[in-house]
Order: C-alpha cells, then sequence, then structure tokens
C-alpha cells in the first residue's frame, strides 16, 4: 500500500515535511479519519504539525518515523515530525489510542488538511475547479500523558489561534491539563496537493457535441480567501481591550491570505 503516492497531476505533488506543515498551520481544522468496530469515522480536530517531539511517559513504545521514498526534511535526517491531537479523555480517538497501547495493534490514522484559494471557471462544465492547498499524513497514535508535554502542546495549539496568545491570557488551571488527552500521531507518510493557476479550455468536438453558445463563456479565476472580521466584545472581561498583538494578528493573516490567493489567480 502507498498511500500517499499521488496517482492524478503528480506535477502538483509534493513529500516534503515542511509544504506539509505549511498547509496545516495555515488551517485551523483539519480532519482526522480512522477505523472504528469496522465503520470508517472523520472528526474535525485541530491537527498540530511539529519538528518538536515532546517528551512522554510512555517509555515502551517505539516512537521512531518511517519516512516514503522522496520524503524530505529540509535535509536533517535525524529531524522528527509528528502531529498531536487533543481532546477529553472520553473522545473515542482517546479511547482506540489507549486500546491500542493495551493490544498488539496501534491505531492508525489519515489526517488532512485543505484551504480553497479560488474559484476555477472554465469554457464547460467538466473544466471547473479550484485553486487549493491539501495535504495527507498517514500516523500511527500513542497516548501522551506527561503533563509538561500537554501544557507545551496546549501552548501551541493557542498560539495556532491566535499568535502569542498564550502570552495574553490567564494561565491554565491545573485541573483543566488533567482533563486533556493528548495523543502523538508518528508520521508515516505524507503527500501535499497544490493548484494554481488559470482554468484550461476545454476541447469540444463541435460535429459531435454541437456548437458553442452564442455569447462565449466567461473564463477566469475567483479568488477565495479566509477574512478574520472585526471583535465583537463578549462583555465578560470588564476593562480589557484589544491587544496590540490581536489586531496585529488579524490584519496580518488577512493580506497573507488575500496575497496568496490574488497571486495564485494568475
Amino acid at each position: 500500500m502507498e498511500p500517499a503516492v499521488l496517482r492524478r497531476h503528480t506535477q502538483r505533488g509534493s513529500y516534503y515535511i515542511e509544504s506539509a506543515k505549511a498547509v496545516f498551520d495555515d488551517c485551523y481544522m483539519a480532519h482526522v479519519a480512522y477505523i472504528d468496530n469496522g465503520l470508517p469515522q472523520c472528526l474535525p480536530m485541530i491537527a498540530l504539525v511539529t519538528e518538536k517531539e515532546e517528551e512522554h511517559e510512555e517509555t515502551n513504545v517505539s516512537t521512531d518515523t518511517v519516512h516514503p521514498e522522496g520524503f524530505s526534511n529540509g535535509g536533517d535526517k535525524t529531524s522528527k515530525v509528528v502531529v498531536y491531537l487533543h481532546g477529553h479523555p472520553s473522545m473515542r480517538l482517546a479511547e482506540l489510542t489507549r486500546e491500542g497501547m493495551r493490544g498488539s495493534d496501534l491505531l492508525k490514522v489519515c489526517i488532512t488538511a485543505t484551504k480553497i484559494d479560488g474559484l476555477i471557471l472554465s469554457s464547460a462544465p467538466n473544466g471547473h475547479t479550484f485553486n487549493y492547498r491539501s495535504a495527507v499524513i498517514h500516523g500511527t497514535c500513542t497516548p501522551v500523558t506527561s503533563k509538561t508535554a500537554k501544557r507545551n502542546v496546549m501552548r501551541a495549539v493557542t498560539n495556532h489561534i491566535v499568535s502569542n496568545l498564550w502570552e495574553e491570557v490567564n494561565p491554565v488551571a491545573s485541573f483543566q491539563v488533567g482533563l486533556v488527552s493528548l495523543i502523538k500521531v508518528s508520521v508515516d507518510k505524507l503527500s501535499v496537493k497544490t493548484r494554481t493557476g488559470p482554468p484550461g479550455i476545454q476541447p469540444r468536438n463541435k460535429e459531435v457535441d454541437g456548437p458553442d453558445i452564442e455569447t462565449p463563456p466567461w473564463v477566469g479565476v475567483i479568488p477565495l480567501w479566509e477574512q478574520l472580521g472585526e471583535p465583537v466584545d463578549s462583555g465578560l472581561s470588564p476593562g480589557a481591550v484589544i491587544s496590540d498583538n490581536l489586531k496585529e494578528y488579524i490584519d496580518g493573516r488577512n493580506e497573507t491570505q488575500r496575497e496568496y490567493s490574488q497571486r495564485g489567480a494568475r
């Protein structure tokens, strides 16, 4: 089985860790798929892709990462990329991860992240598509019980939502750390697929398919990007003001998203 190898439009693919991480970093949410009692399940979750592997207390588990052919970490052969998932200990994904530790088969997951950057409108229906960035990671799950590791990942996840937000909020309560189940996903294989640029004109056989319509169809790209709006105060923190960091994050992210989408449309 070669789950990460692209079969179509292979020129759009890559197997670089940096490329996959960039897609996940740019997506607030990912999707995690796994098998539960023979049935496929898929959950929206935050997936933290990092080259920093947290220390954990599962000392009897191999953490070696198996890389696919063509897999690259920028030349650092000793570097390990892992994905951290988190949730309540009662969530089914955490239960299956613990069950895998007690049995002979560790839980396998497929994690995906996708950004849509533009609508591609062609001259015929089969030519319509999207400009996009998509990353797929296949990996193996093990639980992490270290409170230090949990805090470190919670900090990284918080700053994934808004840069430097961890430093601007109250310290996490100790009992909340205990309510977090942390899962480390060792990366087995990954792939990244992207599309940029304008559409193509779809060929038609006018003798077989009939003449073109009288008015030529508009063909081009409609750029699409996420836009963070103006913050709406909840009234739950009297006297608080919007920080310069938050303002800069909103403006900076909006501009980065817009520039990428418009640049990819050309």
